[in-house]
């Protein structure tokens, strides 16, 4: 009877490593043939004509714009709103316009448009002025009121080439 309970464990035993190297060998199989199921759906099944068809829209929504007429507005230097005046900001604006009499109607409205740059950059602190986000908040209400100034003509972007804070 002593060698009865010997047996079992050594059959025992055998048994759940052959239960683990089931499941690994069986995960192994199912990562294989999802993955092999993926490639032939997206190489084989995926018609062509769908492919080239969104290549298409892609195209039409976002196609190489013609870049617009440029004009470039004088470089300005101005107080950052701060308690002490000690912040001053640089900065240099080109727009993009979207034809030559937008150039012209900006040439004769210089004097507006800096003015708005002036007045807006005047109000912002260092804070608001050095982050992405500011950033990106100046150009969109500069592009907003450039827009307002040289009516019925648009400015279509505006760039920074120059902005430096001290």
């Amino acid at each position: 009877m002593a060698d009865e309970p010997d047996a079992q464990t050594e059959e025992e035993a055998p048994k759940k490593k052959s239960k683990k190297f089931l499941f690994i060998i069986l995960g192994v199989v199912i990562l294989a043939l999802g993955g092999g199921g993926f490639f032939a759906y997206t190489k084989f099944f995926t018609p062509e004509s769908a492919i080239e068809g969104n290549e298409d829209v892609e195209e039409q929504a976002n196609p190489l714009e013609a870049i617009g007429e440029m004009y470039q507005l004088e470089q300005f230097i101005v107080n950052l709103s701060h308690p002490q005046g000690k912040r001053y900001l640089k900065l240099k604006v080109e727009l993009e316009l979207e034809s030559a009499t937008a150039v012209e109607m900006a040439t004769k409205a210089s004097p507006k448009l800096r003015d708005v740059v002036i007045m807006m950059l005047t109000s912002m602190t260092f804070e608001e002025v050095m982050t992405p986000e500011g950033k990106i908040q100046i150009r969109d209400e500069l592009l907003e009121r450039f827009n307002q100034v040289i009516r019925p003509e648009r400015v279509k972007n505006i760039y920074f080439t120059e902005f430096v804070v001290q």
